[in-house]
C-alpha cells in the first residue's frame, strides 16, 4: 500500500502533462521541417520582397532605385548633390549614403584611400564591379574598430569626367537591397 499511493500521484500527475500537451499541441498549425531547414513547401525565402522608387540627381545628372519605404532627402547649395534618408530617430545628416565626391587620384587609389578622412581602421578589400548600366567602380570593405566589416562602399567612376566619382554607403540598407540600388545606378553624360 505504501508503494501504490506514489505510484498513482505519479499517475495522475503524468496523465495531467499529457493532456495539457494534447490541448496544446491542437492550438499549433503543423510543419513538417526536413534536415537544412527546408519544409515540404519548398525552401524558405531568404529575400524580401522590397518595392523601389526612382531618385534622379538635382546638380548631377545620375539616378537609382531606391526603398519607396525611405523618405529621401537632398541638401539645397550641396556641391556633392548628397542624398539623405530621412529615417525616425535619426540624424538626416549622419544619414547621406549617397554623393558625387570631387575625384584627385585614381578610383582605385580613392576607394583604397578613402577611410583615412574617417573613423575607420584600416581598409580590408577593394573589389572590381560593373553594375547593369555598365558603371565601372570598386567595391570597398572598411575595418571598423573592432577588426569587422559591418557594411560596404561603392565607387562609380563617372562617364566622361575624371574630375567626379560617386560614393555610395550601405549603412542604411540590407545587403540585397544595397545590391539592387548598386545595380541600379546610372549617368546621363549627355545632360
Amino acid at each position: 500500500m505504501k508503494k501504490l499511493v506514489p505510484a498513482l500521484a505519479v499517475t495522475l500527475v503524468l496523465c495531467i502533462g499529457v493532456f495539457l500537451a494534447y490541448q496544446s499541441a491542437k492550438s499549433r498549425t503543423s510543419t513538417v521541417v526536413l534536415p537544412g531547414g527546408i519544409t515540404y513547401l519548398g525552401p524558405t525565402p531568404t529575400t524580401t520582397q522590397t518595392s523601389l522608387a526612382q531618385y534622379k540627381g538635382k546638380l548631377y545628372p545620375f539616378s537609382f532605385s531606391y526603398p519607396s519605404s525611405f523618405s529621401l532627402g537632398w541638401f539645397p547649395n550641396d556641391p556633392y548633390d548628397a542624398v539623405t534618408a530621412f529615417l525616425p530617430h535619426t540624424d538626416s545628416n549622419k544619414n547621406v549614403f549617397f554623393r558625387v565626391e570631387k575625384l584627385n587620384r585614381t578610383p582605385l587609389e580613392y576607394a583604397q584611400t578613402w577611410w583615412k578622412q574617417y573613423t575607420w581602421k584600416g581598409v580590408s578589400t577593394v573589389t572590381a564591379l560593373t553594375n547593369s548600366n555598365g558603371l565601372k567602380g570598386y567595391r570597398a570593405k572598411y575595418l571598423d574598430q573592432s577588426d569587422k566589416t559591418p557594411y560596404d562602399h561603392v565607387f562609380f567612376e563617372v562617364p566622361g569626367r575624371t574630375d567626379l566619382i560617386i560614393w555610395i554607403s550601405g549603412k542604411l540598407f540590407t545587403p540585397d537591397v544595397f545590391d539592387r540600388l548598386v545595380d541600379s545606378v546610372s549617368w546621363k553624360s549627355n545632360q
